[in-house]
């Protein structure tokens, strides 16, 4: 049963059902008796009805992505990277504001501000978070947005590619900042991320995917190890090759291990990004391996598609940005 009652300017909900009892306050009397609605009809199918509310005028937009990051976020991969944007975006005072009021000349105000100290891929990244914000809060919370305003400004143009690969001698210099052999399961965690990088180098996998690998997952008679799920979303199976194969059976899965590599996430960066700065390489990413792999690969694989389902690239435009050949090999080609 639910009840509506005004209290001053607002009006309260009230539904009790199968011995729940909610409520929630809105702006108008029309609000509320939709919500009554709706979170009755949650309550009997077993859900949360909190998450049916609307957005109420009162709310800002900094309160609309907070709601976004604790309600959301938790069923996405990226999970903890959305907090902690999200915890940095409702601080700002631009985003203080009613979402009525939050429109295109107030983004891109914040956007050119923003770029006066953080690189323009990353306010690409807090964009793409916001317009996914304000996208869901239309659909499901009935934000007064009037439009998404991110569709509405123009983005900054993304630096160049990376081009950087991986030499054989950066490679050992990076085993060796870590205190792997190259030759034996590692003792401690900084070997585990040397072992890492040397998987990236032979697999071409991401880092997520790398420490999602569990030893269940790889059969190595067959030849390939099994992804759930990827950056992409979808399952992917990962041909291995027969240093990658060498590899796993170096570290083994040891006793009672589950994970390939395990390091968490934090501790891999951390590590690696002191390991480059010790073997003099500040310009060398982890994840330019992945770029070193697909050109390898390359050289083994003439059919694209062939090189698209090792790597998992969806798109042949971002799989061109990871194939880096040496003009000189090509030139041999040529004749």
């Amino acid at each position: 049963m639910a009840s509506i009652v005004k209290r001053g300017q607002s009006w309260r909900a009230m539904v009790v059902r199968k011995g729940r009892r909610v409520n929630a306050t809105f702006d108008s009397r029309a609000e509320a008796e939709e919500w009554a609605i709706r979170a009755e009809a949650a309550i009997l199918a077993g859900q949360a009805p909190a998450k049916l509310a609307p957005v109420s005028g009162k709310q800002t937009v900094a309160d609309i992505i907070e709601r976004y990051s604790r309600e959301v976020s938790p069923s996405k991969d990226g999970v903890r990277w959305e907090v902690i944007r999200a915890d940095a975006l409702r601080r700002i005072p631009a985003f203080n504001v009613p979402p009525s009021a939050f429109g295109p000349q107030e983004l891109a105000a914040w956007r050119d501000q923003r770029l006066t100290s953080v690189a323009t891929s990353t306010v690409n990244r807090d964009l793409n978070f916001i317009s996914a914000v304000i996208n869901h809060a239309m659909k499901e919370w009935r934000a007064p947005f009037a439009a998404n305003p991110v569709h509405l400004i123009q983005r900054p143009k993304n630096p160049r590619a990376r081009k950087r690969r991986v030499s054989a001698e950066e490679r050992v210099a990076i085993a060796e900042a870590l205190g792997w052999d190259r030759a034996s399961r590692p003792q401690n965690r900084m070997g585990w991320v040397a072992v890492a990088f040397y998987l990236a180098l032979e697999t071409a996998m991401r880092k997520g995917e790398i420490l999602s690998l569990r030893w269940q997952a790889i059969n190595l008679e067959k030849r390939y190890a099994y992804l759930r799920k990827t950056k992409n979303g979808d399952e992917r199976y990962v041909p291995l090759s027969s240093e990658a194969i060498a590899l796993l059976r170096i570290i083994g899965p040891g006793s009672g291990a589950e994970s390939v590599i395990p390091v968490a996430s934090e501790t891999l960066d951390q590590f690696f990004r002191r390991a480059r700065d010790v073997a003099g390489l500040p310009d060398l990413h982890f994840h330019d391996s992945r770029r070193e792999a697909t050109t390898q690969f390359s050289k083994k694989l003439s059919n694209v598609l062939e090189l698209a389902a090792v790597t998992g690239h969806r798109s042949l435009n971002v799989l061109k940005d990871y194939y880096r050949p040496d003009p000189s090999e090509l030139a041999r080609k040529l004749g």
